[in-house]
This record gives C-alpha cells, sequence and structure tokens, in this order.
C-alpha cells in the first residue's frame, strides 16, 4: 500500500494548492500513524467510555436513584448513556469480571470504525475507575473493526490478534493509558501483524478544569489535556511485502473535545527508511500543530514536514 502513494491534489482557479503540496507526503505519513494509532488504541477508548458511565451511575446513586445501573442510567434529556457513548446497538452486561461490552457491525462508532464482537473490561472489583484502581480491557477473540473506503466499496476487515491494555487512576484528577503488544491485521494480508506499545509513562489524560469529573454529566463537551507515546510495527506492510512498516506517534499538550484533538502537537514518524519510498518521502516525520479559538469552539492546525510549513507563517 505504500509503495501506491501518489500525489492526487487537482485544485484549479486556487494557487494555495502549490503552498501544500511540498507537505503532502507529510500528510500521508500522518494519516497512516494516526490511523495505526487509533486502531490500537480500541480497547482503550471503550474502557475510558465504560469509566464515564460508571462514574455518571455512580453519582446518580449518591443522588438517590440506587437502582439505576450501566444499561439503564439516561443524561438529563431522557436518552440512555451508553447509546450517546457507544452506539443504540452495543450491549452493556454487568459480569463477574466487571464489564463486558458486545458491538454491531451496523453501526459506526465515533471515529469513523464499525466494531464488532465484544471486549471485557476486568475491574478488579473496583465499580468505578477511582480510588487508585487499575482496569484491563480484554479483546476477545472474535472482536474486530471495519472500515469502509470514503469512495465506496467493500470493508477493509481488520482482525485484534491481542495484546493489553490497563487504564489506571492515578489519583490526582488524571488517568493513565499503557498499552502493550496490540497486534492487529488486515484480513486477506499476507503475513505478520503490529506490535503496538505504548512508551515511557503511557497516555496520561486528565481534565482541564479541575471541578470536571468522568460522570457523563460532568464531562460531556469538557476538554482534556492528553501526553504520551507509542511506537512499533504496524498493520501496514513494506515496499518489498517482507516486513511490517515501523512507526511512531506522540502527542503533546493535546487538548481534546471527544476525540478532536483542538490544542497542542501531535508528530508521527516512518522509523525505518527501508520501509518506505524515500523518493516520495523525503523526511520520515511530520508535526502537526492545532490552535483553539475558545470564544467560537473552532480549531485550525499548522503542517511542518521536511522544511516546509502549510499553511505559510
Amino acid at each position: 500500500m505504500l509503495a501506491a502513494f501518489a500525489l492526487t491534489s487537482c485544485i484549479k482557479g486556487d494557487d494555495t494548492y502549490k503552498d501544500l503540496l511540498p507537505v503532502q507526503p507529510g500528510q500521508y505519513i500522518y494519516s497512516y500513524v494516526t490511523t495505526q494509532n487509533r486502531v490500537s488504541m480500541q480497547a482503550a477508548n471503550a474502557g475510558m467510555r465504560m469509566a464515564i458511565l460508571a462514574a455518571e451511575v455512580a453519582k446518580q446513586r449518591e443522588a438517590g436513584d440506587d437502582e439505576v445501573t450501566v444499561a439503564d442510567v439516561k443524561d438529563d434529556t431522557g436518552r440512555l448513556i451508553y447509546k450517546s457513548l457507544f452506539s443504540n446497538n452495543t450491549k452493556i452486561e454487568v459480569v463477574p469480571e466487571g464489564y463486558k461490552l458486545t458491538f454491531s457491525k451496523s453501526d459506526q462508532m465515533a471515529d469513523g470504525f464499525y466494531l464488532e464482537g465484544s471486549l471485557l473490561v476486568q475491574t478488579k472489583g473496583a465499580s468505578e475507575l477511582a480510588d487508585a484502581a487499575q482496569w484491563s480491557v480484554e479483546m476477545q477473540p472474535d472482536f474486530k473493526l471495519y472500515n469502509y473506503p470514503s469512495y465506496g466499496g467493500e470493508a477493509s476487515q481488520i482482525n485484534m490478534n491481542g495484546g493489553t491494555t490497563t487504564l489506571k487512576d492515578n489519583g490526582d484528577g488524571s488517568y493513565t493509558i499503557s498499552l502493550f503488544g496490540i497486534g492487529a491485521s488486515v484480513e486477506g494480508r499476507d503475513g505478520g501483524y503490529s506490535n503496538w506499545s505504548s512508551m515511557g509513562n503511557g497516555f496520561v489524560i486528565r481534565p482541564v478544569d479541575d471541578d470536571v469529573t468522568l460522570a457523563y454529566s460532568s464531562c460531556k463537551g469538557k476538554i482534556f489535556q492528553v501526553n504520551g507515546s507509542a511506537s512499533g510495527p504496524s498493520i501496514y506492510r513494506n515496499l518489498y511485502n517482507t516486513n511490517q512498516v515501523g512507526m511512531s506517534y506522540s502527542v503533546t499538550d493535546g487538548r481534546y473535545i471527544g476525540l478532536q484533538i483542538v490544542s497542542g502537537t501531535q508528530q508521527c514518524a516512518f522509523t525505518s527508511t527501508f520501509d518506505y519510498d524515500t523518493t516520495f518521502c523525503p523526511a520520515p516525520d511530520v508535526r502537526y500543530v492545532y490552535s483553539y479559538n475558545e470564544t467560537n469552539r473552532t480549531y485550525s492546525y499548522r503542517i511542518y514536514y521536511n522544511g516546509n510549513t502549510y499553511p505559510k507563517e
């Protein structure tokens, strides 16, 4: 796939595309690396959403609704919260190990993927991700992703081949996501699968406002700060179809509303010059710097690639 890179800009009547051309290889790097990271973060994202749901249940029980559960807790409009956090057809069960999430392939998730199969959130007896609790999220053998191309056609099936995902309450208002050996492979593509792991302290997440908690009614639409990095062999095959392309991803002072980064820096790189077409990608890494306008709640970004900037400063 990486050998098939091609410049496709055909904008007419506007010279801005000429400024974009020097950074376009960096856009491809960004797209591949962030897709790899999104695939590997599926269990983590689901686990954090489960933590948000569980925190809302605890909040409403504390307010006097002792019977509310993760399957029937509602927001202030009367909508079942799990349908907003996941999808209409997601099934949530309380099981001896913690929580079991079962997904329907018919529903598109917020990040664009379609999920099928189950995840098991091992809570180790802690119904909330609070008070230094540590959860793990296990991908069950039937768990897989589907991605439909924007131009139409058949979906790509991504099989999840194991790995470890842990979520931890740090006791200071922040939470840590750690990944180890997340394996994924594209159905029908010969040999090998990703081996994606977080680096250093993992991904550390905290609400920007100190009074925001994980409860859905508290954190919906609020900004969370994220710092962390991950790397490893990816789901993509190299130029010679002999190995997985090595990649790395980092986010520094990232501020997110939901899944959308609105400020901060993302750095994406191919980590081996033998795996990709260096005539197309003269530099292996790209940097995206995001800015956020709090007044009108809009964001913009600038791309830095191989000594070029877009939009120009």
